[in-house]
């Protein structure tokens, strides 16, 4: 069942749990926005590239082997440079959007997102904007996290599996300092990114509260 913000609050308040169905995060659909760009882009080139090869036949400037290897080499760019860019991000979004989709639910005992949990509320603090360590590089990024605090710092870096630990947050930063220091706030069908964090913030004061 697909719910919006308040009816979602009203369930978790009558029976101490709501289910919901997960979807993309704000980031990874941004992200989804930005590689769909770059390809243009590469397209473009690609295009710039022939094009600028008829001119230069039609032109006589090509008049030589070396002319038209040259010509070549600049269309072989574009293609492995698109290739490259693709394969990397199409293998992190089919893996990372299996994860995703999957059921967001709160409850007393935590929260479970992405497959993992039920996550204890005290493992985590509120909902908020932070400037974080970008996805791909050593950039930093404004994302929506949940930080970890000291307990789930130790549980995520120290107990959890390695290979679950991408579940909590994309890998980030360089290799040798890659610790996971927050949780991703996670995607949810039918709501807004704001109203994700004001669910997941009412829900741990409900039931830290109690």
């Amino acid at each position: 069942m697909q719910y919006d913000v308040n009816q979602a609050w009203a369930t978790l308040q009558a029976t101490g749990r709501v289910s919901l169905q997960g979807a993309p995060a704000f980031w990874s659909k941004s992200m989804s926005v930005l590689i769909k760009v770059l390809f243009v882009f590469v397209g473009l080139l690609f295009v710039l590239v022939i094009a600028g090869f008829f001119i230069a036949v039609a032109s006589g400037a090509v008049d030589s082997a070396a002319s038209i290897a040259g010509f070549a080499g600049g269309l072989i760019l574009p293609v492995l440079l698109g290739g490259l860019v693709y394969g990397r991000w199409h293998r992190q979004r089919s893996t990372y959007r299996e994860y995703e989709e999957q059921p967001v639910v709160l409850e007393a005992a935590g929260l479970t997102l992405r497959g993992l949990g039920p996550i204890p509320w005290h493992d985590f603090g509120m909902a908020q904007r932070q400037i974080v360590r970008a996805e791909h590089d050593s950039e930093s990024v404004w994302r929506a996290v949940l930080p970890l605090t000291q307990s789930g710092f130790h549980i995520v870096n120290q107990v959890l599996a390695a290979e679950l630990r991408d579940r909590i947050a994309p890998v980030a930063g360089i290799p040798f300092d890659r610790a996971y220091r927050n949780i991703y706030v996670p995607g949810v069908e039918g709501m807004k990114l704001k109203d994700v964090m004001w669910l997941i913030n009412s829900a741990r004061k409900f039931f830290q509260g109690r």
